[in-house]
C-alpha cells in the first residue's frame, strides 16, 4: 500500500513541521488524494481528487478520481468559493472569481459524495522575491548506453539567481514548463506489408511544438544564505537530444514561496522519489500532507497550498549549445508525439 500511496501522489505531480509518518494502512485502503494551490495571479485554481490505488488492484477498470464532491476555497476575510467540477476529479474556481492576495489566509474544504468532510490547515499567501537571472550552462556526462558501453552525453543545466529576503525563514518551490519545435518527416512514412515495407506518405504534418510540464520536485530552504543571494541554483538538467534541440528549447520557470509545512512536505517526498529506487532500500513512508477527516482525524494525502509566483522565461538555441546536435529523423506526422500540437505557441 505504501508504495501505493507514494505512486498516488507523483502522479499528481502538478505546507507546523510535517514528518513522515508511517501508518498502518490495510492493503485494501483508498485514502483521498488532494492536489491543489491558489496563488496571487490570476484563476481558474485547480484541485486535483482521487483515491489511492489499492497496492494489489490492476483492473484497467479502476477509476482513481474522486467525483461529486463539494470543493469550497475561503479566506480570513469573508470570502469564499465553491469549485465547479469541469472533468471527472478536476475542481476550479470560475473566471474572474476568488484570487490569492499577498498576507490572507486560505483554507481549502472537501465533502465527499459519501459524506465525508476534509479540511486543509490554514495556509498564508506569503511574497516572493523576483528572479535575478535565469541561465543555462552545457556539461558532459558520462553514461552506460543499452549495450553497456560507456559514452558520453551533454546536458544542460537551467540555473537561477534570485535574492533572498533577511530576517525571516524562507522556503521556495520551483517549477517549470517546456517547449520545443520538432520538425518531422511524414512523407517518409512507410508501414510493413508481409515483411516488405511499403512507402506510405502523409499529408501533414511536419511541424510541431512540443509542451511539458514538471516532471521533479525542487525545492530550497535559505538556511545557509539568509539575506544573501540564491546562487546557481540548479533548477532543472536537460538531456541534449535532436528532437528537443533541433531548433529552439523554451523554458518557463516559476519560483514559488511556500509556507515551512509546505516545504517540508515536498522536501520529503523528493527524498522518498529520490531514494526509493533500490530493493535495499527501506518502504517508504505515507507522507502526510495539511488536510484532515474532521470526524475520523485520520489525514488524506497531498497538500493544499497557497504561494506567491514570479516568472523567468529562457530560450536555448541549438546554435548556442557548443556542441553538435544532428538531424531528428522521425517519418511520421507529428502530432502522434506525445503532447504535440500544431499551433505555434505565441511566445514563439
Amino acid at each position: 500500500m505504501k508504495k501505493a500511496v507514494i505512486l498516488s501522489i507523483i502522479l499528481l505531480l502538478a505546507g507546523s513541521c510535517i514528518d513522515p509518518l508511517d501508518l498502518d494502512i490495510d492493503d485494501q485502503a483508498e485514502q483521498l488524494v488532494v492536489d491543489g494551490m491558489i496563488t496571487n495571479e490570476p484563476g481558474p485554481y485547480t484541485v486535483r481528487l482521487s483515491r489511492s490505488k489499492p497496492y494489489d488492484t490492476y483492473a484497467d477498470s479502476w477509476s482513481a478520481t474522486e467525483t461529486g464532491a463539494t470543493v469550497i476555497l475561503s479566506d480570513d476575510h469573508g470570502n469564499q468559493e465553491t469549485l465547479t467540477e469541469t472533468a471527472p476529479g478536476l475542481y476550479q474556481t470560475s473566471e474572474g472569481g476568488m484570487q490569492g492576495q499577498l498576507g490572507y489566509t486560505y483554507t481549502l474544504s472537501i465533502r465527499t459524495k459519501s459524506g465525508q468532510f476534509y479540511t486543509s490547515l490554514p495556509e498564508t499567501l506569503r511574497p516572493v522575491p523576483p528572479i535575478d537571472s535565469l541561465y543555462f550552462e552545457v556539461r558532459p556526462q558520462q553514461i552506460l548506453n543499452e549495450a553497456d558501453v560507456e559514452e558520453t552525453i551533454y546536458m544542460v543545466d537551467v540555473l537561477v539567481d534570485a535574492p533572498d529576503p533577511a530576517q525571516e525563514k524562507n522556503y521556495y518551490l520551483w517549477q517549470w514548463t517546456s517547449t520545443f519545435q520538432v520538425n518531422t518527416q511524414p512523407w517518409d512514412y512507410a508501414e510493413k506489408i508481409r515483411g516488405v515495407r511499403v512507402p506510405m506518405p502523409k499529408d501533414c504534418c511536419e511541424v510541431c511544438w512540443i509542451t511539458s510540464p514538471t516532471g521533479s520536485v525542487n525545492v530550497q530552504d535559505d538556511r545557509l544564505i539568509n539575506g544573501g543571494t540564491l546562487s546557481r541554483h540548479l533548477v532543472t538538467s536537460i538531456p541534449v537530444t535532436e528532437q528537443a534541440f533541433g531548433t529552439k528549447y523554451h523554458l518557463e520557470v516559476k519560483q514559488l514561496s511556500v509556507s515551512e509545512a509546505a516545504y517540508d512536505y515536498w522536501r520529503i517526498l523528493k527524498a522518498q522519489i529520490e531514494n526509493g529506487g533500490s530493493i535495499q532500500d527501506p518502504p517508504p513512508a505515507t507522507i502526510i500532507g495539511n488536510i484532515t477527516n474532521l470526524a475520523t482525524g485520520e489525514p488524506a494525502l497531498g497538500f493544499f497550498g497557497a504561494s506567491a509566483v514570479t516568472r523567468r522565461s529562457l530560450d536555448v538555441r541549438r546554435e548556442d549549445l557548443g556542441v553538435r546536435v544532428g538531424q531528428y529523423i522521425f517519418p511520421d506526422d507529428c502530432r502522434v508525439i506525445a503532447n504535440s500540437t500544431t499551433e505555434r505557441p505565441a511566445f514563439w
